[in-house]
C-alpha cells in the first residue's frame, strides 16, 4: 500500500539533504574585503625579508615604501617576519583608489602593532602607496 504522505516526506527530506550539503560546501563564500589585500601586502613583505628592491619597487607606488620595507627588513627581521606566516588583515577607510588596510600577525607578538599599509588600487594590481608599524618603535 501506498501512504498518501510519502510524496510529501520524500520531497521534505529532499529539501532537508540540499539544504545541507549547501551549508557544507557553500559555494558561494566571499573572501572578506581585507583579504583581498592579504596576498599584494605578504609578497610585499616577502620581497623586503629578502631585500628584493627590484620587487618591491614593482609592488610599490613610489620610492618611499621600499625604503620602509628595506630599513624594516635590515634593522627589525626578526620582528618582521612574524608577518610572513598567518595573517588577518582588516580594510579601514577608503578615498578614491587609495584603501588603508591593517595587517595584523597571529600570535602575541605584535598583534596591537598591526603593519598599516595604503594601497593604491585593489585585487592583484594593488600597489603599496605607504608602510608602518609601530612593533619596530623601541626594538
Amino acid at each position: 500500500m501506498v501512504n498518501g504522505r510519502m510524496p510529501l516526506v520524500l520531497t521534505l527530506g529532499g529539501a532537508a539533504a540540499f539544504i545541507a550539503v549547501l551549508l557544507i560546501v557553500q559555494p558561494y563564500s566571499a573572501e572578506s574585503a581585507g583579504g583581498v589585500y592579504a596576498k599584494p601586502a605578504k609578497r610585499y613583505i616577502r620581497a623586503a625579508l629578502r631585500q628584493d628592491s627590484v620587487k618591491l619597487a614593482s609592488l610599490s607606488a613610489n620610492v618611499a615604501p621600499v625604503t620602509w620595507a628595506l630599513d624594516a627588513a635590515r634593522h627589525h627581521r626578526e620582528s618582521l617576519a612574524l608577518w610572513t606566516g598567518r595573517t588577518h588583515a582588516r580594510t579601514g577607510p577608503r578615498s578614491g583608489d587609495t584603501t588603508e588596510v591593517f595587517l595584523y600577525p597571529s600570535g602575541e607578538a605584535c598583534s596591537e602593532a598591526p603593519i598599516r599599509f595604503q594601497f593604491l588600487g585593489s585585487d592583484a594590481h594593488a600597489r603599496v602607496l605607504s608602510a608602518s608599524s609601530s612593533c619596530f618603535n623601541g626594538r
